[in-house]
Formats: structure tokens, sequence, C-alpha cells
């Protein structure tokens, strides 16, 4: 699910995902969660609301950096975290309290 997660937010680097080649996806759980948490910075309620509508709408609600994600979050554009976790995205999750 993860590695499928990696292909739907676009998170492997421009030179591996090219448009008719097969990227080189992670391996591991370890390395897919490692690649999930540097690169996908997106508000699950977001996700959950726009994942219908493709790539390109996920890479419109995408934030560029954890900070601003954690921001949008503390204001209190959230998620009860039970309800990610039964949507299987806990890899998702961003932790606020730093």
């Amino acid at each position: 699910m993860l590695q499928a997660l990696i292909l739907e937010l676009g998170c492997l680097p421009a030179a591996t995902a090219g448009k008719f080649s097969i990227p080189e996806l992670p391996g591991s759980l370890r390395q897919a969660k490692l690649l999930l948490k540097s690169h996908a910075f997106i508000n699950v309620r977001d996700y959950l609301a726009v994942r219908e509508q493709g790539q390109a709408a996920l890479r419109r609600v995408m934030h560029p950096n954890r900070k601003s994600l954690v921001k949008e979050v503390r204001k209190g554009k959230r998620m009860a975290v039970q309800e990610v976790k039964d949507a299987g995205l806990n890899v998702l999750l961003v932790n606020t309290r730093f």
C-alpha cells in the first residue's frame, strides 16, 4: 500500500519516475515510510477529499514542507487519529508537538 501511495503522491525523484519507465520503488517497509515522511506533506482530510480528482489535484493541496503542514493542522484543520488509522494512512500523520 505504501508503494501505491508513493506513486499516487508523486514522491519519487523525477529522474527515476519517467513517463514510460517503471520507477525504482523502495524495497522495504522502512524505506517506504522514510520516503513518505520526508516528501509527502499533505493533510489527510485534503488527501481523502481530492484523491478522486487525480494526481494534479493532490499536488495542489500538498504543502511545500513539514512546517507549513503543522501550521495548518494546529489551526484546526485536523481529522481524528483513529479515523486516519482505520483508513490505513498512519504514515501521513504528522507530530505537531515540536
